[in-house]
């Protein structure tokens, strides 16, 4: 038989929010949150301003070069100084002064360069010029040159500087090389010669055909030819003294240009 008996209402246990997925924070952690939210924002508005701000000062005439000084520049044209460094109007927050200064060096006159910044709106191009050494001496011509054999401007070196005189035909112009090798042997045998055989060098001479030769101060030739195993070429030529003597040598020729097989004529 069925029961009339009447149920009351049912009550259910229902999870805590929290455990619905939500979090439930009380009001002093919600103000923190909302103030790192707050900062988060400012920061990246600023941020933002500052880029904003580095684009303008980058794109202001303010901060652009207007003028180029160029310091040292005897020799070397300046205005051909300032169209290789290519700076102008370029901002002065990034140039790019190492290109600049490659460029510069591809000028034969110019030994080394620097590029300061001087602000607002100034570049400074320290140039550093070659310094003559000696003379190339074609024909009756004398052209200035320094020690790597570049030709130079009308700048004369110091009195009592070596001369090379070179028998080929030829016209030079400053920036123009002449033989590097023969430059940097005559160097070497100016330091060396006195010091190690007791002699003077009177002149320096040079051909394509033979290289370097010199005259000494005993009245004979010396055909050295390039710079390979100087240090042998002097002990041969030392050697070759001894065995002879100074006295019978002058108006001859010896000829070192060739290991082990010295002549002299």
């Amino acid at each position: 038989m069925a029961s009339n008996t009447r149920r009351g209402p049912t009550f259910t246990n229902a999870p805590p929010r929290a455990l619905r997925g939500e979090i439930v924070v009380d009001e002093a952690t919600a103000r923190r949150v909302r103030r790192a939210r707050l900062r988060r924002v400012l920061s990246g508005v600023a941020a933002l301003g500052a880029i904003v701000a580095l684009i303008a000062l980058y794109l202001s005439p303010a901060v652009r070069v207007d003028d180029i000084e160029v310091v040292g520049a005897a020799q070397v044209d300046p205005a051909k100084v300032r169209e290789l460094a290519a700076l102008d109007s370029d901002s002065m927050l990034h140039l790019n002064t190492s290109g600049a200064e490659e460029q510069i060096r591809l000028l034969p006159l110019v030994n080394d360069v620097r590029i300061e910044r001087h602000w607002p709106q100034t570049v400074r191009i320290i140039v550093s010029e070659r310094q003559p050494w000696g003379y190339w001496q074609v024909g009756d011509t004398r052209y200035v040159i320094d020690s790597e054999g570049v030709v130079l401007a009308d700048v004369p070196p110091a009195e009592g500087a070596p001369v090379i005189k070179d028998s080929n035909p030829v016209r030079l112009l400053p920036g123009d090389r002449v033989d590097l090798d023969a430059v940097q042997l005559t160097r070497t045998l100016i330091e060396r010669v006195p010091a190690a055989l007791a002699l003077n060098i009177v002149s320096f001479e040079y051909s394509v055909a033979q290289g370097l030769a010199l005259v000494t101060d005993a009245g004979y030739r010396v055909v050295i030819g390039d710079s390979q195993n100087v240090d042998y070429k002097l002990a041969a030529w030392k050697a070759m003294e001894d065995q002879l003597g100074r006295e019978s040598m002058p108006g001859h020729v010896l000829d070192l240009r060739f290991r082990d097989r010295p002549s002299f004529q």
